[in-house]
């Protein structure tokens, strides 16, 4: 039980469960499947990226739209960021924006720079 529970840790720490689980969750077959044994872990996680990244853009023009909730769309830019190995977006700038909201104001959300 150590042994699998160790390889488990490992599996998490390397991102081999996450790639196995978004090509699950994205083609609806089991990793098991000859389709995702066929090409190789890096192309996979390209592949993976490029679905994050895309999705990383879509989320922020939502945001900037005003067609997603604040909070929540930070959360998940924060969640893709923190596998995509960018910087978290909870920053003091982002704090300024929730206050600016509670305020009722409208933020900037094309601001740069520290606050």
């Amino acid at each position: 039980m150590g042994r699998l529970r160790a390889q488990a840790r490992r599996n998490l720490q390397t991102n081999d469960y996450r790639i196995r689980k978004w090509w699950v969750d994205k083609y609806k077959r089991p990793a098991s499947d000859p389709l995702f044994l066929s090409r190789s872990w890096p192309e996979w996680q390209v592949e993976m990226f490029e679905d994050m990244l895309a999705q990383r853009e879509v989320i922020v023009d939502r945001l900037a739209a005003g067609e997603l909730e604040t909070k929540g769309g930070l959360e998940a830019l924060d969640s893709l960021n923190k596998i995509l190995g960018d910087a978290r977006v909870v920053d003091p700038l982002v704090d300024k924006w929730e206050r600016e909201l509670e305020a009722g104001r409208v933020p900037d959300l094309n601001e740069v720079g520290d606050v």
